[in-house]
């Protein structure tokens, strides 16, 4: 062992001692070399990288416990990285790993979470932020109604029906605040002169009151199944079913529907023969004032108002009076006389009283020629006969005149038989008894030829 170490010796003290100075300055070279390459050709740098998202660790413990993060923000981070050239240069954005941890913030509310950056590469990094914050809420699940958005317009004549959808409420679930916000969810669909029934399947959207789609929920359902009727509509009259009677010293004027007409909407077959529908019975009794009613109408099953106009009947109450107006007695009609009788008009009084109840505000316009006085003679003889007085009311005021009294009521009439004809002078007589012989000559002589 000793003879090899000397041997070694010996060897080192022979390398060293041969070109000594040419063996320092190559190493001054290279140790220079060295230098200018880690100065110059590959320096230290610094770099700037943005944006870099931060991942979040341990969500599936924070949704174990009924928390979810609010908004579903998106953290990022910036870095400014350092190192030698050809080391920095060589890293892209998806070398940095950024993360921060949620195990053990449990907070609802604002929570800070410290993040961390690993790259494998011999870089210094420094970095803003270094902790985000992060706002928990719970999970909560709620039921909220389906809407459905028609756009488009059914054919002419058309309408829809009750609609029907299934499921008409569907289960949102997520943040507190996000589920809160859904007003409804909500359905489009898009019409295209339909004629005939609709069936599809559409797809669902959260919605706020302002109709913006609420992102960070999760529905229960993605899609529902709507079904639509499509009925056709027809304007049918409104028949009043009304028993209005007024108090002493009233009448009723009029009975009005508003509106006279409505639309209404059904299937084809049941709006067919379908030409009025009544209002629902309305009984008033001992009323004295005019009144307005509203009523609802008795719509026949599987019909319907296409609006839900209201209806209402208008009823005139007016006062009433008696009012007396006399005929004079050549107005008298006289009907069914024999074409050969006459008769005495001497035994008629000079005028007839006629009474009657009228509405008051109808009396000045009421004339005597409103009603006419007959009596009716068919069947009768000559002589002397009682008879009754008749009265017809013109048509103009047919309803609006009752209880007519005619005062008198009969009267005595006679009869006459056609008047005898007068004896002809004795002369006449003779030139037609000597025509008659001349004629019966003539008629002779003719008869002889």
């Amino acid at each position: 062992a000793m003879k090899m170490m000397k041997r070694m010796g010996n060897s080192i003290e022979g390398l060293l001692g041969k070109n000594l100075g040419t063996k320092i300055l190559a190493l001054v070279f290279a140790l220079f070399m060295w230098i200018y390459v880690m100065s110059v050709i590959n320096p230290v740098v610094n770099d700037n990288v943005n944006n870099v998202p931060v991942q979040l660790l341990n969500l599936e413990e924070l949704e174990s416990d009924g928390l979810v993060i609010k908004d579903d923000a998106d953290f990022v981070v910036n870095l400014r990285v350092s190192g030698r050239s050809d080391v920095v240069y060589r890293l892209s954005r998806s070398d940095f790993v950024v993360t921060a941890d949620l195990t053990g913030h449990r907070n609802i509310g604002m929570n800070t979470i410290q993040v961390d950056v690993q790259v494998d590469a011999d870089v210094d990094i420094e970095y803003t932020p270094r902790h985000i914050r992060v706002e928990l809420e719970e999970v909560v699940r709620r039921q909220k109604p389906v809407e459905l958005e028609i756009i488009g317009e059914l054919a002419s004549g058309y309408m829809l029906g009750d609609r029907q959808i299934t499921p008409s409420v569907i289960w949102v679930e997520g943040p507190e605040s996000n589920v809160n916000s859904v007003q409804s969810v909500l359905a489009e669909l898009e019409l295209n002169d339909e004629d005939s029934d609709i069936r599809a399947n559409l797809s669902l959207k959260a919605i706020d009151a302002e109709g913006n789609e609420v992102q960070g929920v999760r529905l229960e359902s993605e899609a529902v199944e709507v079904f639509l009727p499509v009925e056709q509509t027809k304007e049918v009259t409104i028949k009043i079913n009304a028993e209005i009677e007024t108090g002493e010293g009233f009448i009723l004027r009029n009975i009005t529907v508003n509106p006279e007409t409505v639309i209404v909407r059904g299937r084809e077959d049941r709006l067919e023969d379908l030409t009025e529908i009544e209002t629902e019975f309305v009984q008033r009794e001992g009323i004295t004032e005019g009144e307005t009613i509203q009523v609802n109408l008795n719509l026949p099953e599987g019909i319907q108002m296409v609006q839900n106009e209201i209806i209402y009947l208008e009823v005139e109450i007016v006062e009433e009076t008696q009012e007396t107006i006399n005929i004079p007695a050549e107005q008298l009609s006289i009907e069914g006389l024999e074409e050969d009788l006459e008769i005495n008009p001497e035994e008629f009084p000079e005028t007839f009283t006629v009474r009657f109840f009228t509405p008051a505000d109808l009396i000045e316009n009421i004339r005597s020629n409103s009603i006419e006085l007959f009596i009716n003679l068919e069947g009768l003889g000559i002589g002397i006969h009682t008879v009754d007085l008749q009265y017809r009311v013109s048509q103009q005021f047919s309803d609006e005149i009752r209880d007519i009294e005619v005062e008198p009521s009969t009267v005595v009439i006679e009869i006459l038989p056609p008047e005898e004809p007068t004896e002809p002078d004795e002369e006449e007589n003779d030139e037609n008894g000597e025509n008659d012989e001349n004629d019966e000559n003539e008629d002779d002589s003719e008869g002889g030829e």
